[in-house]
């Protein structure tokens, strides 16, 4: 698997667009023990482009990022619609399984469309 954001520049703030999913519907990501007893749940955006309002552009990114940062409720309203949040990826821990999706630290959320569009 390709490391996608070893090109990012250190504490770049971007903005990125996707289709926010429950990490549990997501195929290939593995929810926690917590996330599987329906204690906790985790938001990834997948589907993931460089928004074109973004302020940095021609960096590598991941085609997914697990949502942190904005709230669990506020996020779960956006289930299922296509998102642009803008913040920071988060550089992963060394022990992170490729089985996970990289964390992007999110300062602001905004719906684009109340349905996520096809998979391209």
């Amino acid at each position: 698997m390709q490391v996608p954001n070893r090109a990012t520049p250190a504490n770049a703030t971007i903005t990125i667009s996707g289709c926010l999913k429950e990490e549990k519907d997501v195929p290939a990501l593995k929810p926690s023990a917590t996330e599987k007893a329906g204690m906790g749940e985790d938001y990834v955006l997948t589907d993931v482009k460089m928004s074109p309002s973004s302020a940095v552009s021609g960096i590598g990114i991941s085609t997914k990022y697990e949502i942190e940062g904005i709230e669990k409720a506020d996020l779960k309203k956006h289930v299922n619609h296509q998102i642009e949040v803008t913040g920071q990826i988060v550089q992963p821990p060394a022990s992170a399984s490729a089985d996970d999706a990289p964390d992007f630290k999110a300062t602001s959320m905004k719906m684009l469309s109340a349905t996520c569009g096809a998979a391209q």
